[in-house]
């Protein structure tokens, strides 16, 4: 009931957030390696942000993890809204700024207590129920680390109409089957109602897309994806369920680390723009968009169904 009432939302607020860029002028302008040739509104992302804060108000109530979703949330849209209207004047705004806050909010997130904890080591073949806590520090890094690279991870992707949005709609659905075969109710309602914002957003932004997430849409997605796994499948960590949650994020994972390890190779700056995402890959070579991201939704698809049969294995 979540998923459809935040899909019903958000694709209401759609218009609103639509006019509201044209009002403010934050419209992303065609310029070199963009794909298209008419402003387009950068505000999708707000949409999304205010229909699942809404609705997961109404159904979770102020619970914890809602709290930690709408402010860590708030203000990752805020200084996202601050990039893209940066973007919409054609300026570059410094990456300082926004890692400054995205390690604030990680850091908020871990203190109040969704974090990573321990690890049960059955799967190494330790006795059954034998945990390992992990000392404060590690926790606080291992927490920052998942949370600042999701957030990097998903506006990595957010290079193509459809993809961003696309590939977080399925990591949030496997999301929710693994909370469910876990029994965490808050967590499968959380992260069903991020699908349907999502697909709703999807209806705008699938090729050719009539408006974008821009950087306050796709770091909220990837701040949400965090903060759900954590606090779902990750909770009592054993090996397996590490691993059913880097597969259910498992395209932005991917992206990213040939992307590092691209210009590792090359010698060029990790923070430097450049085509070597999987997405320009394949459009280097003769992939229209469309089938882009098809094909990538079709990777990401493999992923979730392998890490749901994992996890239903185990």
């Amino acid at each position: 009931m979540s998923g459809l009432s935040s899909f019903f939302v958000v694709y209401l607020l759609m218009p609103a957030a639509n006019w509201l860029a044209w009002k403010t002028k934050l419209l992303d302008m065609p310029k070199g390696r963009k794909g298209h040739s008419r402003p387009i509104p950068l505000s999708g992302g707000l949409a999304m942000f205010v229909g699942l804060l809404l609705v997961s108000t109404f159904f979770a109530g102020a619970q914890k993890t809602v709290a930690v979703l709408a402010v860590g949330g708030a203000v990752l849209v805020a200084i996202g809204w601050v990039d893209d209207t940066y973007k919409s004047q054609k300026k570059e705004f410094p990456a300082l700024p926004k890692l400054t806050v995205q390690l604030l909010v990680a850091m908020m997130t871990f203190l109040m207590d969704i974090r990573f904890r321990g690890i049960n080591l059955m799967w190494l073949g330790g006795e059954e129920g034998t945990y390992i806590s992990f000392p404060i520090l590690v926790s606080l890094l291992m927490t920052v680390l998942w949370i600042v690279g999701l957030i990097n991870m998903v506006n990595f992707l957010d290079g193509v109409d459809g993809l961003a949005a696309g590939a977080t709609a399925i990591s949030a659905v496997t999301l929710f089957f693994l909370s469910m075969l876990k029994g965490q109710e808050l967590t499968a309602l959380l992260a069903v109602a991020l699908a349907g914002a999502a697909l709703a957003f999807l209806r705008f932004n699938f090729y050719p897309a009539k408006i974008f997430m821009g950087d306050a849409g796709s770091m909220f997605l990837g701040f949400a994806l965090g903060v759900i796994s954590l606090e779902g499948t990750m909770k009592g960590a054993t090996i397996i369920s590490l691993v059913v949650t880097v597969l259910a994020v498992g395209l932005p994972i991917v992206d990213t680390v040939q992307v590092i390890i691209s210009r590792l190779l090359a010698g060029s700056p990790m923070y430097q723009a450049d085509r070597r995402h999987v997405h320009h890959r394949l459009m280097s070579r003769g992939l229209s968009t469309k089938q882009t991201v098809i094909i990538l939704y079709i990777v990401s698809l493999l992923f979730s169904v392998l890490a749901v049969f994992l996890f239903y294995s185990q």
